[in-house]
């Protein structure tokens, strides 16, 4: 065993490995005691860790890993570590976590605790990025998260968004310069922190373009999320118009922000929930919408003109077009409807007025799919 120093210390442990009923001779208990120890001491296992987990994510795993991650993803995962994973694993040799170990612990925050699916990955991916690591450093000779299992996912809800009317209306309640930044992320798709981290540097309006470049996370400046996030976003005459007559009120500089705070700095999407956006949205008689809804909303209308799920993708910046497609274009009920009405006239079905036979009325050159 290798103390956490690095140097070699030995452990005594015992193990029952049968009764007299299993092995009645002493010739058969020692067979396999043998076995047992053959690759010991045929040198072929390499000496373990007896490197507590704690130890081992606090002076190894944080300082070299943790700064390659983006900031919010730091927080997070301190948050995680801190709350969850050291109160259970963190006295424990990492040579002595085992993947049943870990498969209990995910079971017990969801059927126990009553945490959510999502969080519940959340606590086994992180557990196994450390793993991962302890792995590929020699600490560990195998990763026990991985084949660790999580229930059948819950049928997600609805995700929300608004409807053109809603804009309308939430667009009337809003004064400005905050009117302009809602239009801004209905119009554009940007995440908030992309919006609060935009610089009039980056928004062409002769090219009628605005260039994502940079994301702000609790005043921390950054790259955006990923790399697909970099991204051009056209304007279109609407935004490019409103754009330009918030310059005129607001601009100072290329360098400056297209919506800071009264001092320059960067704004918090909590205060803006809480001082202009609930408040409007009340005024407006609406249900109060997350700055995330409004990024939905534009795919989702997008997507209900008939435009390409790429074009969506490109908009929001995914990096996966599963992702576009399945939390962010959301069906329009009215959509819908027309959609259905529609196919029952392309195939040209028919109800029988005289009874409820359905009569299948075939136009020609149409396609009879069975």
């Amino acid at each position: 065993m290798l103390a956490p120093d690095g140097t070699l210390k030995s452990i005594r442990r015992s193990e029952i490995i049968g009764t007299l009923a299993d092995f009645p001779t002493r010739r058969q208990a020692r067979a396999l005691l043998e076995s047992r120890l053959h690759d010991v001491n045929h040198t072929l296992q390499k000496p373990q860790s007896s490197m507590q987990f704690r130890e081992f994510v606090c002076s190894q795993w944080e300082p070299a890993i943790l700064p390659t991650l983006k900031f919010a993803t730091q927080r997070n995962y301190r948050h995680l570590i801190r709350r969850h994973l050291f109160p259970i694993f963190g006295d424990q040799p990492m040579c002595d976590i085992k993947r049943q170990h870990i498969q209990g612990f995910v079971m017990e925050k969801m059927v126990r605790q009553g945490f959510s699916w999502k969080t519940s990955l959340h606590l086994r991916n992180l557990v196994s990025k450390i793993f991962t690591t302890a792995v590929d450093w020699e600490y560990v000779p195998a990763n026990p998260a991985r084949g660790v299992k999580l229930p059948q996912r819950p049928v997600r809800q609805p995700l929300r968004f608004l409807t053109v009317g809603e804009v309308k209306r939430l667009l009337e309640a809003l004064r400005e310069p905050e009117r302009t930044l809602v239009l801004t992320a209905v119009l554009t798709g940007m995440r908030i922190g992309e919006l609060l981290a935009l610089r009039w540097r980056n928004v062409d309006l002769e090219r009628k373009v605005i260039r994502v470049r940079e994301a702000v996370y609790e005043g921390h400046n950054s790259t955006p999320k990923t790399q697909g996030s970099i991204r051009d976003i056209p304007l279109g005459p609407a935004l490019e118009q409103a754009l330009r007559l918030h310059g005129a009120r607001s601009r100072i500089s290329d360098d400056s922000l297209l919506f800071p705070s009264r001092n320059g700095s960067y704004l918090r999407p909590g205060n803006l929930h809480k001082r202009y956006l609930h408040p409007a949205c009340a005024k407006a008689e609406l249900r109060r919408f997350s700055w995330h809804d409004f990024r939905r909303t534009h795919a989702t209308l997008l997507s209900d003109m008939g435009e390409p799920l790429k074009t969506a993708q490109a908009q929001l910046g995914h990096a996966s077009l599963s992702t576009t497609a399945e939390l962010y274009a959301q069906a329009v009920p009215a959509s819908q409807r027309a959609a259905v009405e529609r196919l029952e006239k392309a195939v040209g079905f028919l109800v029988d007025p005289n009874g409820p036979k359905i009569e299948g009325v075939i136009q020609p050159g149409s396609l009879l799919i069975q």
